[in-house]
């Protein structure tokens, strides 16, 4: 009698068990499938723009960084963009003088592109890490220099320079004279490399209009960092995360954040740009 009734119980067991394993092994299949389809949809959201939607994207509401030695797009799909941030001069700092170098190439660019006057400004290996007062006189009058242009043109000039770190103190400085220099009428734009996203206080402190992060050549890193912009990362500066990124046609954004992106800066190096005077990565 007690062997028959052991053996009930383990009936009752089993029976009780087989439903919690069916219902395990449904939770598991269900986990796995979410996560093939998370894995699925991140892969989508990774997927490069392809040529077509980098070209209809210069053509609705992009901007054609325009190089020393070039006028444009080259692409017939992107022959019709309506605004070109022309680098307009060159301006080296080097030892206790500013080198200056204008454009050479004649500029044509299609009828009623509107024209946006970039000055690059580089740091030499023998810059001080803080600027003169000359120093800064002779960047901040090129762009009173293109002030003119600017506002007949896109309203705006930008400044292009990847200040060193040893140097980051003076970028401040030099963006407040710049912006006090100019007529309220024009706009002030200014690069960023994307790691000064990362530090938020002192780039989110600078009086300009425009920040442009240069999301191309990010090295080994260059999906971590897309990702932060594709996701919104609120860890970037907020000035980071306006309409304007920075784009290349030869190593196009994921198409999720292009579709995001209402102001995109479009370089091609192999293209658009041949400068007459490399700029320098000299950031440490």
């Amino acid at each position: 009698m007690a062997t028959s009734v052991s053996t009930l119980g383990v009936g009752r067991i089993h029976s009780a068990v087989r439903p919690l394993a069916v219902a395990v092994s449904l939770a598991v299949a269900v986990a796995t499938a979410l996560a093939a389809g998370r894995a699925w949809l991140d892969a989508r959201a990774e997927e490069a723009a392809s040529r077509a939607e980098v070209d209809a994207s210069l053509l609705g509401r992009g901007v054609a960084w325009v190089w020393p030695a070039s006028n444009g797009p080259a692409s017939e799909g992107a022959r019709g963009y309506r605004e070109a941030a022309v680098l307009v001069e060159t301006l080296v700092i080097r030892g206790d003088g500013v080198e200056r170098m204008p454009r050479t190439h004649p500029l044509v660019l299609p009828v009623g592109v509107r024209l946006l006057p970039v000055l690059h400004v580089e740091a030499a290996q023998d810059a001080p890490d803080t600027l003169s007062p000359a120093q800064v006189e002779s960047i901040v009058a090129a762009f009173r220099r293109h002030a003119d242009e600017a506002a007949d043109g896109a309203g705006a000039v930008q400044l292009d320079f990847e200040a060193p770190r040893r140097e980051r103190a003076s970028y401040g400085l030099l963006v407040a004279r710049v912006r006090a220099a100019l007529p309220a009428r024009v706009k002030l734009s200014v690069t960023a490399l994307a790691h000064w996203c990362a530090e938020p206080d002192w780039l989110d402190r600078l009086p300009v209009d425009e920040v442009v992060p240069m999301l191309y050549r990010l090295g080994p890193h260059a999906a971590q960092w897309r990702a932060r912009w594709l996701h919104d990362d609120p860890t970037l500066a907020a000035r980071c995360r306006g309409p304007a990124l920075g784009f290349a046609t030869d190593d196009p954004p994921p198409a999720a954040l292009l579709r995001r992106t209402r102001r995109p800066y479009w370089f091609d190096e192999s293209i658009w740009s041949n400068p007459s005077h490399p700029s320098l990565r000299l950031d440490s």
